[in-house]
């Protein structure tokens, strides 16, 4: 069986290229194009086929039709299963229809005789990212399996700016030397077996003359027969066994290089952000901004010889499946005769179990809800949902509370949908609710994820949303149309009836693919019509570009939610440094300095004189039994700023009338609901 892209005509279809095979699965996106047209899959079989189906998790999705001309199957019907009825509708497969499906062709006696397994990915995202999106969502759940309150981590798999632990490199390094030394002993004498073959043979070859072979030499009388005989191969299960672990080695080692290789590239990203500051820096804050520097270039140094001791394991692992005895199919490993009693097939046996134990124990059952997930039109919001989880694990939430909840869930509903959840951060001022996919009664809306900082002092509540989008607005005809009608439903709707007046929700922001596109402050009158700073917003997050979601987690620490003394990178509070100058009449005037301690991040809350001066967006505090008014901070961080930067010096634009500190300087701005403002002086 074979999937190509086909172009569906009114009197003919076009077939062109095979989809994407790695090997095992194929891979294609949907609304594919080709020369402007929308493609679709066609299936092609040589067997003699009765009919074709289409299915997700075990369930039918659709039937097929053959174009008998091109001997193609293709989906020529609106009719899509559903809990198995046809429902009407706009799905095609291989156009509009995203998650893993397994095709399969069957005979007239309804034998299966063909299958195969397609990918289809957002439209929005590569088949690489959308790989390298399964890679990170499996490799996820396996490290918050780990109760990393009770577990001791070496320094080696350790960095500063990435609280999380990395894999334990040494450990598996001295487990793969130990198997390659085995595989070159075993390489000298593999072990073997004899198998009964039909083979071409002379005559005086043949063992054991039969009837079949006596004719066919009265007939043929060439000297040569087909007879059955025996032969030796190492086509065995034990080596089927041990191809097994180079595959599962070498799934470890391209997952884990992967990943270490995003990071190392946001790293570098901002390593030279910090450059640039450092350079135009001239304050006391320099010294900062280089201890800052020296932490973020440690990080990558240690990165950068973690890739290289991956690259050289990985290299080696291809060079042992060119053996010639591991030239066979992989077989799942488990205990055998010769893997108890021969020393080096026990020894790899040993090795493996040994790599087993380097990874949490996972249930079957969960392991396999995890698989299903990888399969799923869901895998961009699972894969948000960890990256959430993986980032406030920075702020002292401990990830396998929240894997021992979704176990769980799971087990009870075979869902982690509606899941919700208020983590208690020991030794924290707040604590953080989180809802994913979560109904909420009264309006019957559904949020993909409500994030909330509770204020334990306050006894108050600071609400988020965040809406996840399968779009690329930047390419549509009318992207920006879309986006404020986006923007509307998950944003402006949920501001104004989510709670229905009795919670506040602080901002709303929709999440999505498209690079082309970003605006932390979006002011459109059509969705903000009081022009609310910070309310509304969007943002991209693929694996490939994921700092975005560090910026946003510390726009609503900081900007959203009010904990301005608190750390954006490790949740500890910062005791401010500040500057404040005698009040103007009834105005505060200050500047405050936060230095964390303990990770060396840097950032200032200052204030706009402009609209201090004209009275734009004023608070209200009382202080020795007077009211003051000040106006709303206005943050900056050396890297990775939410507010527009001024090119690339260390200073901020005011989203509210766009000057600077340097308030003289007037600038003009022009608001792209796409791309955030535009602003020149």
């Amino acid at each position: 069986m074979k999937l190509f892209h086909v172009i569906k005509k009114i009197d003919k279809l076009e077939i062109h290229d095979e989809l994407q095979f790695d090997g095992r699965e194929y891979f294609t996106c949907e609304y594919n194009r080709i020369k402007k047209k929308m493609t679709q899959i066609g299936v092609s079989i040589n067997e003699d086929t009765n009919h074709v189906v289409v299915k997700q998790f075990d369930r039918e999705v659709a039937r097929l039709t053959l174009d008998v001309k091109e001997a193609i199957w293709y989906h020529d019907q609106k009719q899509w299963i559903e809990d198995n009825y046809d429902q009407t509708t706009d799905s095609i497969f291989g156009i509009n229809a995203g998650g893993s499906f397994e095709v399969l062709a069957y005979n007239e006696k309804g034998k299966q005789i063909a299958n195969a397994i397609v990918n289809i990915t957002p439209g929005t995202m590569s088949i690489e990212e959308y790989k390298q999106m399964q890679q990170e969502v499996r490799r996820l759940f396996e490290l918050f399996s780990y109760d990393l309150s009770q577990v001791n981590i070496d320094e080696e798999n350790l960095l500063k700016r990435i609280q999380l632990p990395f894999y334990p490199q040494r450990q598996f390094k001295e487990l793969l030397d130990q198997f390659v030394d085995c595989v070159n002993e075993i390489v000298k004498t593999p072990e073997q077996e004899l198998i009964s073959i039909e083979k071409k043979v002379n005559l005086h070859q043949v063992k054991k003359w039969t009837p079949s072979i006596i004719i066919e030499n009265a007939i043929k009388q060439n000297g040569k027969v087909t007879a059955l005989i025996s032969e030796k191969t190492t086509d065995i299960k034990e080596n089927q066994m041990v191809k097994f672990i180079i595959e599962e080695f070498q799934r470890r080692i391209e997952m884990e290089l992967a990943v270490e290789k995003r990071h190392l590239e946001l790293l570098i990203d901002e390593l030279q952000q910090l450059e640039e500051v450092e350079k135009k820096e001239h304050s006391n804050l320099v010294t900062n901004f280089r201890l800052l520097r020296d932490i973020v270039k440690s990080d990558c140094d240690k990165l950068e010889k973690r890739i290289d001791i991956w690259i050289k394991m990985s290299k080696k692992i291809d060079e042992i499946l060119e053996l010639s005895f591991l030239q066979c199919d992989s077989e799942i490993v488990e205990e055998t005769h010769l893997f108890r009693m021969h020393p080096f097939y026990s020894e790899i046996y040993d090795i493996y179990t040994n790599y087993e134990e380097l990874s949490p124990i996972l249930s079957d059952t969960f392991r396999l809800f995890i698989q299903s997930l990888l399969k799923s039109p869901t895998l961009y919001e699972i894969w948000i949902l960890l990256k959430i989880i993986q980032h406030l694990s920075q702020w002292g939430l401990n990830p396998y509370e929240f894997i021992t909840d979704i176990q769980e869930k799971h087990l009870n509903s075979k869902s982690i949908s509606g899941y919700r959840k208020q983590f208690k951060l020991a030794n924290k001022p707040f604590d953080i609710g989180l809802y994913y996919d979560f109904t909420f009664e009264e309006t019957g809306y559904r949020p993909d994820f409500v994030i909330g900082f509770f204020d334990k002092e306050n006894k108050k509540w600071y609400f988020h949303t965040l809406d996840a989008k399968y779009k690329c607005y930047s390419k549509m005809k009318n992207g920006e149309k879309t986006i404020l009608r986006d923007l509307e439903h998950s944003g402006t709707r949920y501001l104004n009836e989510l709670f229905s007046g009795k919670v506040d929700l602080q901002s709303a922001t929709l999440v999505h693919t498209d690079i082309e596109s970003l605006n932390w402050n979006v002011k459109h009158v059509e969705v903000n019509p009081n022009r609310f700073q910070h309310r509304i917003a969007h943002f991209y997050l693929t694996p490939s570009e994921s700092k975005n979601l560090n910026i946003y987690f510390k726009r609503l620490l900081h900007e959203s939610s009010l904990f301005e003394n608190y750390c954006p990178k490790c949740g500890e509070v910062v005791e401010g440094i500040k500057e404040e100058k005698d009040p103007y009449r009834d105005k505060l005037r200050w500047k405050t300095t936060y230095i964390c301690e303990k990770c060396e991040e840097v950032w200032v809350a200052n204030f706009c004189s402009t609209c201090s001066y004209n009275d734009r967006g004023m608070r209200q505090i009382k202080r020795d039994g007077r009211y003051y008014r000040y106006p709303r901070p206005l943050y900056k961080y050396p890297t990775n700023n939410y507010n527009s930067q001024v090119g690339d010096n260390w200073d901020v634009h005011c989203p509210t009338c766009y000057r600077t500190s340097n308030h003289w300087i007037n600038y003009i701005a022009h608001e792209n609901v796409m791309k955030g403002p535009v602003i020149k002086n």
